[in-house]
């Protein structure tokens, strides 16, 4: 080749690296305008730490064995609990009423029926009929949630 069609075809190859360089500066000028700032960023990640749930003490309870409201009674139930307290509670309020509490929980799951609690639209309801009752007991919102560690029936 001769030293011409070098010089052109260089002098083309760097015409077309300057466009594809300016091409992605374009873009990426582009693209960095659309993000938001960074303290716009760090206030949002702020306000997601601020959101953050707080989870309350749990407290255990001894499993319950009951025999189920069926017909025949050849059907129980042993389930074992955790309450999840509210934040401002204290597990020592909770261990002085622990009669009372397995009193109630105790006889709720005495009238419940296989049909009542076999599907989990029915354990949700169970879950939330024995929290409604236990901050009934305890004149206050003191249960947060409950949680079945264990729950077998035959």
């Amino acid at each position: 080749m001769n030293k011409k069609a070098i010089i052109i075809i260089a002098a083309i190859m760097f015409v077309f690296m300057t466009l594809v360089g300016g091409g992605f500066y374009m873009m990426w000028v582009k693209i960095v305008s659309l993000m938001p700032p960074e303290e716009v960023i760090e206030e949002v990640v702020e306000e997601e730490e601020e959101e953050a749930v707080v989870i309350g003490e749990m407290f255990p309870l001894d499993p319950f064995v009951v025999n189920l409201a069926d017909g025949n009674g050849k059907r129980y139930l042993r389930a074992t609990l955790q309450l999840e307290l509210a934040p401002e509670q204290a597990a020592a309020t909770f261990e002085q009423r622990l009669p009372q509490i397995r009193d109630v929980v105790l006889t709720m799951l005495s009238t419940k029926t296989f049909e009542d609690i076999r599907s989990a639209d029915g354990k949700m309801s169970l879950r939330t009929e024995i929290i409604t009752r236990l901050n009934e007991l305890l004149n206050n919102e003191s249960v947060a949630n409950l949680y079945f560690t264990d729950f077998v029936i035959q």
